[in-house]
């Protein structure tokens, strides 16, 4: 008689273990973002996936930083390894629609937010950013997506 109890019993253990996953796992890993202030008031931030290490974390931020620094050298960059993600992080790498212009590569691997006082020109850029992108091959291609559209 238990057998036939078996299978919700599986369904169930397995539910909780993906809640237990979703819930802690994200505070073991380290998630590169580099921020930078470009010429013209606009404020782009980057996200990365997580990280299991954090010196791989360190590195990728430092490389990513270096190429922003390289092709502007006027923008301000900032790159750091967050433990774990805030719930506004946590916002920006799901899928929820966000208050400012924001792009990302198919599979969320890469997101970017833009923001300005003028929030047409930060949806310009980012626009711009995916015009960019285009020639990549569509697993490297960003999509921009404006203020409060789902992602």
């Amino acid at each position: 008689m238990w057998y036939k109890t078996l299978p919700l019993l599986i369904l169930g253990l397995a539910m909780a273990l993906s809640a237990a996953a979703i819930e802690f796992l994200p505070e073991t890993l380290y998630f590169p973002v580099i921020e930078y202030g470009a010429p013209g008031n606009i404020r782009v931030a980057l996200f990365k996936n997580g990280e299991l290490d954090q010196s791989r974390c360190e590195q990728a931020t430092s490389r990513v930083a270096s190429a922003i620094r390289a092709h502007c050298p006027a923008c301000q960059v900032v790159g750091r390894c967050f433990r774990g993600l805030d719930a506004q992080r946590r916002k920006i790498l799901s899928q929820e629609p966000l208050s400012t212009a924001s792009a990302r590569i198919a599979g969320g691997k890469l997101t970017m937010t833009f923001s300005s006082r003028d929030p047409q020109l930060a949806l310009a850029v980012c626009r711009q950013t995916e015009r960019q992108t285009a020639a990549q091959p569509v697993d490297r291609r960003l999509h921009c997506f404006p203020p409060l559209e789902p992602r």
